[in-house]
């Protein structure tokens, strides 16, 4: 079987092989003219060319696509060479400022010219009219650098779905809750709230009452990715605060995602699922906490149609917890 056969399978390989054959034929091409040149050197030689000023790392690897540790070994091959230069950035001592030599500067129009050259062959390669595979190129980068493809490939082939928690799981949806937790910037810590950790770790409890239900989120392949607790009564919500006073009241606590799955939209799920599940209820309203600490969550939340709701707010120890209405009826 060819490679070509693989169709969109088999894009990386064959953007190698025709980046590997690119890179063969323009070395061969520098030292057919007699110039101590790579085809690997060009995009950090024509920045710092056509810029006319020194620039650091980051800058250079802000406009090409190579790694930072491709520019530092570049700059390093061109360095002993003599092309360019390393100095002092006197407005960073961080970092260092990168620029051409005399002797970087003088093959410059001898490359010019074989450039223009290469760039006519290359247009009968790949084509010219309205530059087509060059926007396509453009368009694939765009869409690689803004979307990850690993994360979509992953969120499909796990598939995660909502049920009622087992009673065999859960001890490790209490771990997962307490790592979840634990890891909040500016939370309070296992040491300063032992009691609220505890209640983490023995979630499964609460599902004794029978207004509580806790829900997971589970893979295909029986992964526990996050989970939550849903209060069909507000009484039993155990908030501080007047939350628990709430009438024909529905609501949701203790909301975790494992990072392990972050990105694969489990948070949002979970909190479609538990608005759902109160649509279908007598409830008219639902009821949720959250805080600074969770301000990815809290803008998920206004996004799906909570409104913030002052009077439920509510000190926990010294963390401002902040209470959130969601309307279920029409």
């Amino acid at each position: 079987m060819k490679l070509e056969e693989l169709g969109y399978l088999s894009v990386g390989s064959q953007m190698r092989r025709i980046y590997e054959k690119l890179q063969l034929e323009g070395d061969n091409i520098y030292k057919g003219i007699n110039i101590t040149f790579k085809s690997s050197w060009f995009p950090i030689y024509y920045l710092l060319l056509h810029t006319h000023r020194a620039l650091t790392v980051s800058e250079i690897t802000e406009n090409i696509s190579y790694s930072r540790i491709t520019v530092k070994n570049v700059v390093r091959e061109l360095e002993q060479i003599g092309y360019v230069r390393i100095i002092p950035n006197p407005t960073d001592s961080r970092s260092k400022l990168i620029q051409l030599t005399e002797k970087g500067r003088s093959i410059a129009r001898e490359l010019q010219h074989v450039w223009t050259i290469i760039q006519d062959n290359l247009e009968s390669i790949f084509g010219k009219e309205n530059d087509l595979f060059l926007t396509q190129l453009k368009t694939i980068n765009r869409t690689l650098n803004t979307h990850s493809m690993g994360k979509e490939v992953l969120k499909k082939y796990y598939n995660y779905t909502i049920r009622n928690a087992k009673e065999e799981e859960f001890e490790e949806i209490g771990m997962l809750l307490v790592e979840v937790y634990s890891a909040l910037h500016g939370f309070p810590s296992i040491e300063e709230s032992p009691e609220y950790y505890d209640m983490l770790k023995n979630v499964g409890r609460l599902t004794e009452k029978p207004s509580i239900e806790l829900f997971v989120a589970v893979s295909e392949q029986n992964k526990i990715g996050g989970a939550v607790v849903y209060f069909h009564d507000m009484k039993d919500y155990g908030s501080g605060g007047t939350a628990t006073k709430e009438q024909n009241a529905c609501g949701f606590r203790l909301l975790g995602v494992s990072n392990k799955v972050r990105g694969f939209g489990l948070g949002k799920k979970l909190t479609e699922f538990c608005i759902d599940k109160g649509k279908k209820s007598d409830a008219e309203t639902m009821v949720i906490h959250t805080t600074n600490s969770m301000k990815l969550a809290w803008k998920m939340y206004e996004r799906l149609g909570f409104k913030r709701a002052n009077d439920l707010d509510f000190m926990q120890g010294n963390l401002p917890v902040f209470g959130f209405r969601l309307k279920l009826k029409s």
